[in-house]
């Protein structure tokens, strides 16, 4: 009965974590995300994309054409981490990003919905 919580946490390989912005607005986008992954994951078998526009219009998300121009790749460092790399040839121009990425590995598929503040709005203090 109370078997299911004996599972291994392990048994979940797949997860995705947050985001890290390297870049600000009028620039190119760039950004990566944490992939979390249970050891032996091969970065080959992780695949990351915009999730489709069914998938937006299904969470009631704003599908803008910028954001098919987001590019996509699954990265892995030498101590065995995952992240995801996005990148744009043209430079953001919105002050936010609201997207939602699919990531599927060899056991699922998952989907999480981000919002990247580009610049931090500024407020004149003099009164």
């Amino acid at each position: 009965m109370s078997l299911a919580l004996l599972a291994p946490v392990s048994s979940f390989s797949l997860g995705i974590g947050s985001v890290t912005l390297h870049s600000g607005l009028n620039q190119n986008l760039n950004a990566d995300i944490l992939l979390v992954t249970s050891n032996g994951e091969n970065p080959v078998d992780i695949k990351a994309n915009l999730a489709s526009e069914t998938k937006f219009n299904e969470a009631g998300l704003p599908w803008t054409p910028f954001l098919s121009k987001i590019n996509f790749s699954t990265k892995a460092l030498p101590n065995g981490s995952l992240y995801i790399t996005l990148t744009t040839k043209e430079a953001v121009k919105e002050p936010f990003l609201h997207f939602m990425i699919e990531v599927s590995g060899p056991k699922s598929t998952l989907y999480r919905e981000f919002t990247i503040l580009m610049d931090l709005p500024t407020s004149d203090n003099k009164l």
